[in-house]
């Protein structure tokens, strides 16, 4: 196939045959596609100076790929939280002469096992998001835990152990233990931060150990509350008194009388509300009650 070209402003006609119809269509293309670049480009910076993100269109592996960024990222901190845990192991073994080589995240745990008779599944990219996030939650506990023994430790070898380790009431009957529980009020599970001592009103609550007294107030959920810092990150908390005998900034020795028991604030009797916080994040009490008197925990059967 052939095109004549005839014009006044040429002397001759022009005939443009295959080969040049194919030069042209390939330079149509090259034009067409660098237009297209250049307002790709144009568009990507326009939307960016304005702080516009486009939307990203389902099933491109670019999305996948930034979950998995993410995800190595998360594995990086968790690999930096395992050599600070290795190292407070390290610390708590020589403290007590127990051999922590079998501890450290470098020794695989050993792990077995009969196959299943169920079938395998393939893990979604949401599970192990989810299974990382709930081991990196792990780690964490764990060396709030080791900080916490560290620091006991210490305490013990400079015989000037100040945790609180007795009970802060005579009134022994407990009601509530620390940990998950259903609700007494909305009767969902929720996470009981501490543990509850049954009697009467006026009771006497002592300091669990000695300290300075950081909070004496009233607040709407703990109600007439004490809280006493024991240094070291180490503080107690008495929540729900009928009266506060003591007030912020004073300086209370171990057995000290400091409110008197009562129900104030969220609660459904007569109780003290008893808690023992390690850089404000709560501990078991009884593990620290255990520690000087374990004999004397007068606990009701969970």
């Amino acid at each position: 196939m052939n095109i004549i070209l005839v014009s006044n402003r040429l002397s001759r006609a022009v005939t443009l045959g295959p080969r040049h119809l194919w030069l042209v269509a390939v330079f149509c293309a090259l034009a067409l596609l660098g237009s297209l670049t250049l307002a790709s480009w144009a568009t990507y910076n326009l939307t960016r100076s304005f702080g516009i993100t486009l939307p990203s269109i389902p099933g491109v592996p670019a999305s996948q790929q930034v979950q998995i960024d993410a995800l190595a990222v998360r594995l990086g901190q968790m690999q930096a939280q395992l050599v600070r845990l290795d190292g407070l192991t390290r610390q708590v073994a020589d403290r007590t002469g127990i051999d922590g080589q079998p501890f450290q995240s470098t020794v695989a745990a050993p792990q077995g096992g009969a196959s299943s008779s169920l079938p395998a599944r393939d893990l979604k990219l949401k599970e192990l998001q989810a299974l990382v996030g709930s081991a990196d939650k792990r780690i964490e506990d764990a060396i709030d835990q080791y900080d916490l023994f560290n620091t006991i430790l210490v305490q013990r070898k400079l015989n000037a152990f100040q945790a609180p380790a007795n009970l802060p009431t005579e009134a022994g009957v407990r009601s509530s233990p620390y940990g998950w529980r259903l609700d007494p009020f909305n009767g969902r599970q929720t996470f009981h931060e501490g543990i509850d001592f049954v009697g009467d009103v006026g009771t006497p609550i002592m300091a669990a150990s000695g300290g300075k007294v950081s909070r004496a107030e009233y607040h709407g959920e703990y109600g007439n509350m004490v809280e006493i810092d024991h240094g070291n990150g180490i503080s107690s908390r008495y929540a729900h008194s009928s009266q506060l005998l003591v007030k912020e900034g004073d300086t209370v020795k171990t057995g000290q009388r400091i409110a008197l028991l009562g129900s104030t604030g969220r609660s459904t009797g007569p109780h003290l509300h008893f808690e023992i916080r390690y850089k404000d994040v709560p501990q078991n009490p009884r593990y620290f009650l255990q520690l000087a008197k374990p004999a004397t925990v007068n606990v009701a059967a969970d």
